[in-house]
């Protein structure tokens, strides 16, 4: 199955849901909300158990079409408005309770890596290129990539890097915890396909969501509440083997 909207393609590959950034060569985001959040929630009815990020060619993304920013800054509400609904859908994706992984081939630059920092884990190829350039522009990220930057790499290093505006090469994001795997070749997509799969080949999508949601809880609840949450979901599927008689635990 695969479907096309405006920059931005949709297929799927067994039970692996594939979104493409479609706006060659740099694909660029036309908009914060690069694919509408109701689409994106459609496309993930179906018997989705993961999901790949990457863009199309050579690049995974060059981040915002600054000359549209420019025109869209004079009308304040208007841009407010376009952000908020960018951080819907990011933040829609960091809190899927699927697995999500970045294949980033090339460039991956400002509102494109926001989008990545929001997977779970980023598969990137040796000549991949990371940079938060906004401050070069006298802006800043809008997307939640400072927050989500630090996590990942601490405070000083996420100042520096937004501070500078620098670019980082593959070798030292994967040092700075930026990246989680750098392969070989010209593109990772397929390799990002095969990670996945192993991940989630066989298993119920029920597990795979109550899992990922587990992780999540980690991510934003303290201790207890969070093994309250996963006890609860325990006894759930639990429950549900027992009378499905499918689980060899209770055989």
């Amino acid at each position: 199955m695969a479907m096309t909207e405006q920059y931005i393609h949709w297929e799927q590959k067994e039970s692996i849901g594939i979104l493409t950034l479609n706006n060659p060569p740099e694909n660029y985001l036309t908009e914060p909300e690069f694919v509408s959040l109701a689409q994106l929630k459609e496309w993930l009815r179906d018997d989705v158990h993961g999901l790949i990020i990457n863009g199309a060619g050579r690049h995974f993304s060059a981040g915002a079409d600054f000359d549209k920013i420019r025109k869209q800054s004079l009308n304040v509400s208007e841009m407010k408005d376009s952000l908020l609904k960018g951080n819907a859908l990011v933040n829609f994706i960091a809190d899927l309770e699927l697995p999500v992984v970045a294949a980033i081939s090339g460039i991956c630059f400002g509102g494109g890596l926001e989008i990545a920092l929001a997977c779970d884990i980023r598969i990137c190829t040796q000549r991949s290129l990371f940079a938060f350039p906004e401050i070069n522009l006298n802006l800043i990220p809008a997307l939640g990539g400072l927050k989500r930057l630090q996590n990942l790499c601490g405070q000083r290093n996420a100042m520096e890097l937004l501070m500078r505006g620098d670019s980082l090469n593959a070798p030292l994001a994967l040092e700075l915890k930026i990246i989680d795997q750098v392969v070989k070749g010209k593109d990772c997509r397929d390799i990002a396909i095969q990670y996945l799969n192993s991940l989630i080949q066989d298993r119920p999508k029920k597990v795979i969501q109550m899992l990922m949601r587990s992780f999540r809880n980690a991510e934003r609840l303290d201790f207890e509440e969070a093994q309250k949450k996963d006890v609860e979901m325990f006894c759930e599927l639990a429950l549900e083997a027992s009378l499905s008689g499918k689980n060899q635990m209770f055989n």
